[in-house]
């Protein structure tokens, strides 16, 4: 399930603008646990709900697949960086009061685009792991909704599985997933503090954690 950055992902988005429709879910499948683990991490503590914010970032690749340029970065920042303020936006219904660093506000610089897609590969690594924890019947629900792209009634049908019980395994998925999203970051932040002290006499060094 980990995502590969190469091979499918290099033609995607001028292959979405022409109007390929098998271009569409392979992006899906090259990018959705991706974008799924960015957006967990902004929305997860505020209880939003992660696949529906999923959702809108790809609806909004699709409709701004013709601005992408090559020359400027690679398809992978251009997601990232759709997905980031989709979500800042989605945020900030819940937490206005907070200020957005300025980092983030302005990732549609060459610097931040770069941050973005350094942290890709980690958060994909980070999501794949948490997804192999899941229950089967869990595994299997969300990767139709999230890697197909399939609603809720589709998957009922293609499955067999009631509606409501559809329902109930994304729930407890997503809720499980976002537990060891955050469980996952704070290990990797507890990491790079901890050593932080020796290594202070020697650099600087930053947070692990991804945003």
């Amino acid at each position: 399930m980990l995502i590969s950055m190469h091979g499918m992902g290099t033609q995607l988005l001028q292959r979405i603008a022409e109007g390929h429709a098998d271009a569409v879910r392979a992006c899906l499948e090259e990018y959705g646990d991706t974008v799924w683990s960015i957006a967990s991490r902004y929305l997860g503590p505020v209880g939003d709900d992660v696949e529906d914010a999923v959702q809108e970032i790809f609806v909004e690749v699709w409709k701004s697949a013709h601005r992408y340029d090559s020359a400027k970065g690679s398809e992978a920042a251009f997601i990232a960086t759709i997905a980031h303020r989709r979500l800042i936006n989605r945020r900030r219904k819940f937490d206005r009061g907070r200020p957005v660093s300025s980092e983030v506000e302005n990732l549609g610089t060459s610097k931040a685009s770069t941050v973005a897609i350094a942290g890709l590969r980690d958060e994909a690594a980070q999501a794949a792991r948490a997804f192999n924890q899941l229950d089967e019947s869990e595994r299997q629900v969300l990767q139709l909704a999230i890697h197909q792209g399939l609603s809720h009634e589709s998957i009922a049908q293609a499955t067999s599985i009631p509606l409501g019980t559809v329902k109930g395994r994304i729930r407890r998925g997503l809720s499980r997933l976002r537990e060891l999203l955050s469980d996952s970051g704070h290990d990797h932040e507890r990491g790079s503090l901890g050593g932080g002290s020796d290594a202070a006499h020697q650099s600087s060094m930053g947070k692990g954690g991804v945003a």
